[in-house]
Parts: C-alpha cells; structure tokens; sequence
C-alpha cells in the first residue's frame, strides 16, 4: 500500500472584513488577544496577554514583567525558551545575591534589561543625581526593567486595516527618588495574516537630571527549536558563522555559559541574523532585524548546560559610567527619548 507524502498545512487566506465576517463573526477562528491572570504555580497573580494570529504563531505578552514576551510558538512548536522559574510573581529581589536575583527570575522569549546599565552587577557613581547620601548606584545583573510590572494602555484586533493587525501597548516605569525616572513605551503587534513580531519602543527620560541609558534585547531560543541541527546566518562574519554551524550543541552538565561579541557585518541601516532548525518539521526559520544605528552592538549567549539549554541572540546599546564610554553610548536630558524597534519573523522552509 502506498502512503500518500505528507504535505505542509494550507494557510489560512487572506480575506476582506466582509468575507471573515461571514466565516467567523467575531474573528476568534483565526485570531485572538485575550487578557488572562495567571491562577496557579510560581507565576501565580500576574497578568498575561495571549495571542494568536491566522498563520500559526502564539505568543504571551507578561505584564507585570516588563511588557516582555514570555513565550512564542510555531504552529505549535516551541521557539522560546523558559526556565525552571517559571515566570514568578512577585519577582524575586533583583538585588540579591551580590546582584545576580536576576537568575532567579530569568525566564521567557524576549527579556528585555536596562534601562540604565545592562552586563555584570556593579556600582556606578551617581553624582549626576547630585543628592548628598546618594554617592553611587548599585546596578544589579541586567539592570531593572524587566521586574517591573506595566501599565497597560490598551489591546485588541484592528479589523478595519488594510491588514488586520493584533495589536498591544503598555508602559512601564523604572524611577528612585533622587535617581533615574525612565519610562519604556512598548508597542508590540502582529499581523492577524502575517509572520513577523513587531516591537516597538521609545525610552524618555522624565526626570531633569542627565540620566545614563543602556539597552539589550535578550532574545532567548529552547527546545527542540534549539538542538543540535540549529544553525546560524545573517550579516555576522563568515568565519564566526561557521565555526558556531560547526560546534557541538547537545546539552552537557559540564557546559559553561559565555557571551560572544558577534559584530554585525553589513552596510545596510537594517540588521538581519537568523537561527534555522532543518531538521524540525522539515524546516523552521527564525529572523531577528533591527536598526544597526539604534542598537550598534550585537552578540550571542550560549547556555547549553543540562536543564538550562538556552541560546541567545542580543541586540544592544551600551552604557557604563566607570569606563571609558563606548562609542555607542548614551546619557538621556531631561526629557530626551531613545527609539528601537524588533521584528522577528517565523516560517518555514516549505
């Protein structure tokens, strides 16, 4: 008997306002954004936007986490990566530990860290605050931001565009008295037809003293995305391309986790760099763009010890006050904004 070859599933059309009215009155057979509380485990208490579009893609949305992405999905394969935190609520005390609470919350897709220092726990001088008990600033691992829980502005479906776009919006405040007062504006959408993530964010200084300002993405990726068939291309240099195709990436108790400057290798304004599994339903796709003038600085994380098995991508703008500035450094006046956008688009290889 002769079996007949598996083929991709079909994608859902687009079709105009009127004809999905036809098919599905309220849209929720092809797209959804619900606001959920999460009622049990680590994470209980906190606030969770869920989403999914008409081409397979599923993300979470963590409020009371930054605004950050917590989870992303392929027609119902993993791509992010979580942790045994379980997304915990409240947050553990980031300044533990000498600085390192950040572990014990560590978790989710997108974690984004700043807003005024990313990189190892440490104290800055702090005499721009100009306050007499205020002499330094201890900036724990990765900074604030993504402990913080956001105020949400809004969400929905935008059925009346001429692509229907799922769509929400928050901000969230990292501030001290007589410190730094950053606010985060987030926008994250995606099209109810498309492939792409969108996030976009604008960092305002509303304080009035100079505030400095750093930002990293952590862009996290797990299994089975992330095995031993993940491969890497993009605009980053050859040799660094294929030395990281060519390493072994099965999980190892023993591995020890470094970060690796990676410098962006391109002469256009848009930086590309994509992770690829061939393996996995015959081939998955994962593309991270994003403006090589706002975020210069670029690099990769990997964590592939046993029961960790994480891989990062890290688009970044670097700060840091006790160090000879690098040239991608930023001090935000009072009332100063920062832009950066991200767009991650996910698709197969057929």
């Amino acid at each position: 008997m002769t079996r007949r070859a598996e083929r991709e599933p079909r994608a859902v059309r687009a079709l105009s306002p009127a004809e999905l009215r036809q098919r599905t009155v309220d849209g929720r057979g092809i797209a959804d954004i619900r606001l959920l509380q999460l009622e049990d485990g680590p994470g209980r208490g906190q606030r969770l936007l869920v989403v999914r579009n008409a081409s397979g893609i599923g993300f979470e949305v963590a409020l009371d986490r930054g605004f950050d992405i917590a989870s992303a999905t392929w027609r119902g394969i993993n791509i992010g990566w979580n942790s045994a935190n379980g997304l915990p609520w409240p947050p553990n005390s980031i300044d533990a530990e000498d600085g390192v609470g950040f572990y014990r919350n560590f978790d989710g897709f997108i974690v984004t860290c700043g807003l005024d220092h990313i990189g190892g726990a440490k104290r800055s001088d702090a005499g721009h605050f100009i306050h007499k008990h205020r002499k330094a600033v201890f900036n724990p691992l990765h900074g604030r931001i993504s402990s913080q829980r956001a105020t949400l502005s809004g969400y929905g479906i935008d059925w009346s565009a001429s692509e229907p776009v799922i769509w929400a919006e928050g901000v969230v405040r990292q501030s001290s008295v007589f410190g730094e007062n950053l606010l985060l504006r987030r926008r994250i959408e995606i099209d109810v037809f498309g492939n792409a993530i969108r996030l976009n964010d604008v960092v305002e200084n509303q304080g009035f003293r100079p505030t400095p300002h750093a930002i990293l993405y952590h862009v996290n990726f797990g299994y089975p995305f992330l095995d031993e068939s993940t491969q890497l291309a993009g605009n980053l240099s050859r040799d660094l391309v294929s030395a990281f195709n060519g390493e072994d990436k099965r999980p190892r108790a023993d591995f020890v986790d470094y970060f690796q400057e990676a410098p962006v290798v391109c002469d256009l304004p848009e930086a590309s760099i994509e992770l690829c599994n061939s393996v996995l339903l015959g081939g998955v796709h994962a593309r991270l763009m994003f403006s090589r003038e706002a975020l210069p600085s670029f690099g990769i994380w990997r964590a592939f010890q046993s029961g960790v098995y994480a891989l990062a991508l890290e688009p970044m703008r670097r700060f840091d006050l006790n160090e000879k500035p690098a040239e991608d450094a930023v001090t935000l006046g009072a009332g100063e904004t920062a832009m950066y956008w991200l767009r991650i688009e996910l698709k197969s290889t057929n």
